[in-house]
C-alpha cells in the first residue's frame, strides 16, 4: 500500500473514531439522550467510547507509518 492510500485509510479511520465521540454529545445536545450523572464514568465504560478510542489510536498508526513511507525512511 503506498502512502496516498494510507493517509485516506487513516482519515476515513480518524472520521470514524471522532464520530464514535461525538455521536452521545450530539445526542445529548439534541435532547434525545439523558444527562449521566455527575461523576458517574458511564460514558468511559461506553463500547462506543472505546471504538471511537481504537479507531483514532489506528488512525493515527497509519498516519506514522504513511509518513515513513513518504519520507523515505
Amino acid at each position: 500500500m503506498d502512502a496516498a492510500s494510507l493517509n485516506m485509510v487513516a482519515l476515513a479511520l480518524g472520521g470514524a473514531g471522532f464520530g464514535c465521540f461525538a455521536w452521545p454529545i450530539i445526542q445529548r445536545l439534541n435532547g434525545k439522550a439523558p444527562p449521566e450523572a455527575p461523576g458517574s464514568g458511564k460514558s468511559l465504560r461506553s463500547p462506543l467510547w472505546w471504538a471511537g478510542f481504537l479507531l483514532t489510536i489506528a488512525a493515527i498508526f497509519l498516519q506514522r507509518i504513511a509518513s515513513q513511507q513518504a519520507g523515505g525512511g
